[in-house]
């Protein structure tokens, strides 16, 4: 046990200092120097070692792809803000081009002497917020459908990083499995 407690401060894992690296490396001499002693081959505590490294890299690999996969739904939720900002963007400039087009309407109706609350005035006004509004209701159904598809693309990736977090658990387990069989079939 000693040994694959000793293996990852050998390794330089975890920040071990040189002064506890040497003091493994003894430990793991005089285990090994024990275990040849009681049968134990060192090829059986080489393949332990394999196997508990590998058990380890399935598990950060599993991590890794995980964490990638949290990243991203991280910038996906992110976005949905910065959509929302924009679809408000889009409806205030709607708004202001409605309103530079009814005074700019206005102006030239006023100009020429037309009375603004009926006839052609009236009818270009309604044409002008039947316009605005098939814009703003644009604009709306726009955002509303990017925010949606956000919020299902990061559900999509916090799920792939459960399958991956699983993904590594399961292949340590069968590494591991499939490594102690192959040990205990050694004899």
């Amino acid at each position: 046990m000693q040994l694959l407690l000793a293996i990852p401060a050998a390794l330089g894992i975890g920040g071990a200092s040189t002064a506890a690296a040497g003091a493994t490396a003894a430990t793991t001499a005089a285990t090994t120097t024990a275990a040849a002693g009681s049968g134990i081959s060192l090829a059986s505590i080489l393949q332990g070692t394999a196997t508990v490294l590998g058990v380890v890299s399935a598990i950060g690999a599993g991590d890794a792809e995980a964490a990638q996969a949290e990243m991203a739904a991280s910038d996906a939720e992110s976005e949905q803000s910065v959509e929302t900002l924009q679809g408000i963007s889009r409806r205030t400039s709607i708004k202001k081009q409605l309103a530079d087009a009814l005074g700019a309407q206005d102006v030239a109706y006023a100009a020429s002497g037309v009375d603004l609350s009926f006839g052609t005035a009236r009818s270009a006004r309604k044409d002008a917020y039947r316009e605005a509004d098939l814009g703003l209701s644009t604009a709306t159904g726009t955002e509303m459908t990017r925010v949606s598809r956000l919020a299902e693309r990061a559900a999509n990736y916090r799920s792939a990083a459960k399958t991956a977090r699983r993904m590594g658990l399961m292949n340590a387990l069968t590494g591991g499995v499939d490594n102690l069989l192959s040990f205990s079939e050694r004899g």
